[in-house]
C-alpha cells in the first residue's frame, strides 16, 4: 500500500500541488489505511475498499471530535484518491464507491469590528505616533485592501490630488488588477508618508525595520494595538470585512462593494448583509417603548 501511496503523491506533484497541500493529503491517507487495517482483515487497497467502508470512515471521523472542516478535507482527500485509482486502473470504472457527502457545518459571519471598535483601534495607533502604522491602518479600513495588496503597493500605483485620488492593485488575488478611489482619509493617509517626495516611483510605500513590510508584519503590528485596546480579531481581513461592512451599512449596492473590495461573486459580498448580533440588538431595540 506504501508503494500506491507514494504513485499517488508523485501524481500530485506533477500535478504541481503545493508541498503542504501533498503533505496533507498522504497524512490523511495514511490514517485512513490505518484504520482500515484496524478493522479489516485485509490490506487497504482501491480496490478492497467497499461502500459500507466508506460510510463507516465518516462515522468515525465525526466520532474523533475532529472539526468539520477537518473531516471535509479528509473525506475530499479520498475522492480524489479514488478517481485517481480509476485512472490508472487500479480501481475499476463504475466501481460504485461513492464519498459520503461532506459534513455541514454552520456558517458563522465574516468579523468585521463595528464603528465603536475601529475607533477604539485608530485611536490607539494614533497614540503611539507611527505613521506607517498609522497610514497602514487608515488604509485598510478605507480601501479594503487585502493585507498581500498594501505590502506590493508602490508609489507608482496611487495618484492624489486635493479633490481625488486613486489606488491601482496591480496584481490581486487571481493576478485581477481592479482600481481604487481614495476618500480624504484614504488621501491624507499616503500624503502622511511623502507622496510629495516619492510620487511615480516604484518604491514600495510600506516597509519594515528588514526591509519591506509583510503581511506577517502587519498582523503583528495588529496584533499589538489589538492588545492595548482588549479588542479580539484585530487581522487584516478582519479590517478589510469593516470596509465592506461600512459600506453596506452605508446603503452602497453589492456591485459596487463587490467592484472596490475584488470579490470573484456577489454571494462572497453578499456575506456582509447578514446581520450580526449587535445588528440584531439595534433592531429590536427600535420597537421598544420603555425610555
Amino acid at each position: 500500500m506504501m508503494a500506491v501511496l507514494d504513485r499517488f503523491c508523485r501524481f500530485l506533484e506533477r500535478a504541481e500541488r503545493s508541498p503542504h497541500t501533498i503533505r496533507n493529503y498522504r497524512h490523511d491517507l495514511d490514517r485512513l489505511a490505518a484504520w482500515f487495517a484496524s478493522r479489516s482483515e485485509e490490506p487497504f487497497l482501491p480496490s478492497t475498499l467497499t461502500p459500507a467502508d466508506l460510510r463507516a470512515y465518516k462515522h468515525w471521523l465525526i466520532a474523533q471530535n475532529l472539526k468539520p472542516r477537518t473531516i471535509n478535507r479528509k473525506l475530499a482527500t479520498l475522492k480524489s484518491f479514488l478517481h485517481w485509482a480509476v485512472d490508472v486502473r487500479l480501481l475499476r470504472s463504475g466501481h460504485g464507491l461513492r464519498v459520503p457527502r461532506p459534513v455541514r457545518e454552520a456558517r458563522g459571519g465574516p468579523r468585521w469590528l463595528d464603528r465603536q471598535e475601529q475607533h477604539r483601534l485608530l485611536r490607539a495607533v494614533e497614540r503611539s505616533g507611527a505613521l506607517r502604522d498609522i497610514a497602514a491602518v487608515t488604509l485598510m479600513l478605507h480601501t479594503g485592501m487585502r493585507v498581500s495588496e498594501l505590502c506590493a503597493l508602490a508609489w507608482k500605483d496611487v495618484s492624489v490630488s486635493e479633490r481625488h485620488g486613486l489606488l491601482t492593485v496591480r496584481y490581486g488575488k487571481g493576478s485581477k488588477r481592479r482600481d481604487i478611489p481614495l476618500n480624504r482619509d484614504a488621501r491624507w493617509a499616503i500624503r502622511t508618508l511623502g507622496y510629495g517626495e516619492h510620487a511615480g516611483t516604484s518604491a514600495l510605500i510600506f516597509r519594515g525595520q528588514r526591509g519591506p513590510l509583510t503581511p506577517r508584519g502587519v498582523q503583528l503590528l495588529l496584533a499589538r494595538y489589538a492588545r492595548t485596546t482588549g479588542l479580539e480579531g484585530v487581522t487584516p481581513q478582519a479590517l478589510r470585512h469593516s470596509f465592506c461592512k461600512n459600506l453596506v451599512n452605508a446603503g452602497v449596492g453589492l456591485e459596487k462593494i463587490a467592484r472596490l473590495a475584488g470579490h470573484d461573486s456577489l454571494e462572497t459580498t453578499r456575506r456582509y448583509c447578514e446581520p450580526s448580533l449587535q445588528d440584531l440588538e439595534q433592531v429590536v431595540e427600535l420597537v421598544s417603548e420603555r425610555e
